[in-house]
């Protein structure tokens, strides 16, 4: 046999300088495959190239050492820098399927390695290299020698799908039945019709039972033609040469029949297999899609493996620091030394355990998870009790499945990250404001301050007696104001880092609003102030309570006119304290009711006065804290208008009841 080969030196075409020469190799675990791996590595230079896995028919399988060789090639052809496909094959003559792949990727050279089995079976099964070289004159063939010492695997074996006695029971059992028509319709029909009904029964039997059932059975047909229907009858003799013609196209007939036969069950399976495929991929992306952060995916991914291919799984997570976590699931652990090969794995990116050269006698088989970037975990699949001895479900669904979870985990791993770097950011951006803000708003009163204390230093000539008082009086509101401002920000620091405590207890509604009113007495001066409460006990913290009704006051006196009143009502109703402060202001802007409560959102309305956008945002989170609720709104003839209300749990004691208010 003439075999044209072009070396591994051979130069690539070019056009306009630029190399057009577009790689693909054949990897099914043959030492033969490695070497021809190796060899489209180096002529590719980092180009595009293309590493196809083969995979045998449905009725065919490879050994577990050939499926570990071929995972291997897989991890190496995809660590060189490979675009890895899928070839399933339907037959045993595989180039024409090889060819519309290679044409269908674009590829114009093919690497394979030098064949080395028998020259009678490559003459009975084909040999790849020359049905290359005949396919398609547009696509190089460059045939690479192999290792001379690299021991040669064994074939795929024959499944047995099927008994080989019931597929023997079946050949005798039909011919037979043709057998018996034969001889009920043989005095009335022709012999012609007897062969037909024979060209029947192989064709029955190609069709349920494979190709060789169909072989013996058309033997069979032919010597029961012949014993049975060709005279001499009851005898093998045969006394017309032209009934060798027949028995000639019944055994003709019958190869060709097993042959179509076989090649249309091998492609039903394989469309079934990749129509599971599909479906378990298909599957297993809604699942992830569903599930948000890693965790989930984590959890989605082991319940889904358990189900699809059942058999336990563990998705172990790799930290920043490059170290596996524990994982325990469904009753599934990792011992000391199963940890070990999982990190193992991780850190070399290459599977091991069972069915692979790395430790193949361990209890799981550890596929490393693969990101964009950089390895995110380790997917541990184990043998499910009383199943077969063997690897771990189908290579390819495996290996599919491994790819899917690892990107899920990558694009919870990067949501995460982008969600911490949001937080990051506005926390900055809070920051940022509030010490823009602050600064303001603590500059003023230290000016104001800092100018009253130079006065009285240095009071010169032109002082009035009533000067110092004045002087004073300055100094104090502006320390109250900053006292103020440095509370709010002392509590906002509590509410956010959850340090605040409530100590409720039971207190007359009147006597907190009392106490609020009698420190804010000096700001409220001559303005009038309406109070309407109820004599009730409510259960409350009332230091943070009296805080609330400082910031609400506050506000009011600041949002009024000069000389306007302030309306402070409480009632306590159905399990509920409702307490109301109310202003003659301009009120809320449509739209700011609910915003006003933000930290550091100043209104439409307050552009011309003074404060850092904080005391709204402590009475929420006051309020809150004691299980209640607080609202904004603008009254109906304007004006603001802030309720609380607080829930009333409980009964106060008698004692409290008895006492005088």
């Amino acid at each position: 046999m003439s075999i044209r080969a072009v070396s591994q030196e051979g130069a690539a075409p070019r056009a306009g300088g630029t190399v057009l020469t577009r790689f693909m190799v054949p990897l099914d675990g043959r030492p033969e495959s490695l070497a021809a791996l190796h060899a489209a590595a180096r002529m590719a230079q980092a180009g595009p190239w293309l590493a196809a896995q083969v995979e045998a028919p449905s009725q065919l399988r490879y050994s577990p050492r050939r499926e570990a060789q071929c995972m291997e090639q897989l991890r190496l052809a995809e660590r060189l820098g490979a675009e890895v496909v899928q070839l399933h094959l339907t037959g045993f003559r595989v180039a024409h399927d090889f060819l519309a792949l290679a044409r269908a990727r674009g590829v114009t050279a093919l690497v394979v390695p030098r064949p080395r089995r028998p020259r009678w079976l490559a003459w009975l099964r084909g040999d790849l290299v020359e049905d290359l070289l005949r396919g398609d004159p547009g696509i190089e063939v460059r045939v690479v020698p192999g290792d001379p010492d690299a021991p040669a695997l064994e074939p795929p074996e024959l499944a047995m799908d099927h008994p080989a006695l019931r597929r023997l029971g079946t050949a005798l059992g039909s011919v037979a039945l043709a057998t018996a028509g034969g001889l009920l319709i043989f005095s009335r029909l022709d012999l012609t019709d007897v062969v037909m009904l024979y060209i029947l029964c192989i064709t029955v039997v190609a069709t349920r039972c494979g190709r060789w059932a169909a072989l013996l059975a058309s033997g069979l047909s032919v010597a029961a033609l012949d014993y049975f229907f060709i005279p001499p009858r009851f005898s093998f003799a045969v006394e017309d040469i032209r009934h060798l013609g027949t028995f000639a196209m019944m055994l003709g007939v019958g190869w060709v029949v097993a042959n179509l036969a076989e090649r249309i069950r091998a492609q039903t399976r394989m469309a079934l297999e990749r129509e599971g495929y599909t479906g378990a991929l298909y599957r297993l992306g809604a699942a992830l899609a569903e599930a948000g952060d890693a965790a989930a995916t984590q959890a989605r991914a082991e319940a889904y493996i358990r189900q699809a291919l059942g058999m336990p799984a563990l998705v172990l997570l790799a930290d920043r620091k490059g170290q596996l976590g524990p994982r325990t699931m469904a009753g599934v652990s990792l011992d000391a030394d199963e940890m070990a090969v999982a990190q193992w794995t991780l850190e070399n990116v290459a599977p091991a355990g069972r069915g692979t050269a790395v430790l193949p006698g361990a209890r799981g088989l550890f596929l490393p998870l693969v990101g964009t970037e950089s390895p995110v975990g380790v997917l541990a699949l184990f043998q499910a009790p009383g199943a077969s001895p063997g690897g771990a479900g189908p290579q390819g669904l495996t290996l599919a499945l491994a790819a899917q979870i690892s990107l899920a985990l990558e694009r919870a791993r990067l949501a995460e990250e982008r969600a911490e770097a949001r937080l990051r950011a506005d926390h900055e951006q809070l920051r940022s404001t509030l010490l823009s803000s602050v600064s303001h708003d603590l500059r003023t009163p230290l000016g104001t301050i800092t100018g009253a204390t130079t006065t009285l230093l240095d009071p010169g000539p032109e002082a009035a007696p009533g000067d110092q008082r004045m002087l004073l009086l300055t100094i104090h509101q502006e320390s109250c104001r900053l006292e103020r401002l440095v509370n709010n920000l002392l509590e906002l620091t509590k509410l956010e880092s959850g340090q605040i405590q409530v100590k409720k207890e039971w207190v007359p509604l009147e006597e907190v609003v009392g106490s609020a009113v009698g420190r804010m007495e000096d700001q409220l001066g001559d303005r009038p102030l309406i109070l309407d409460l109820a004599e009730a006990w409510v259960p409350l913290d009332p230091v943070l309570l009296e805080q609330v009704l400082l910031n609400l006051l506050d506000n009011a006196l600041k949002f009024s006119p000069p000389g306007s009143g302030i309306e402070i009502e409480g009632r306590v109703r159905a399990r509920q304290a409702r307490l109301t402060v109310s202003d003659h202001g301009p009120g809320f802007a449509e739209g700011e009711e609910e915003r006003v409560f933000d930290k550091l959102y100043r209104g439409s309305c307050s552009a011309a006065t003074e404060g850092a956008g904080l005391g709204l945002a402590i009475c929420r989170g006051i309020i809150q804290a004691h299980g209640g609720t607080i609202k904004a709104a603008s009254r109906p003839l304007g004006g603001a208008q802030i309720t609380l209300t607080l829930p009333v749990e409980g009964a106060p004691p008698e004692l409290l009841l008895d006492s005088p208010s």
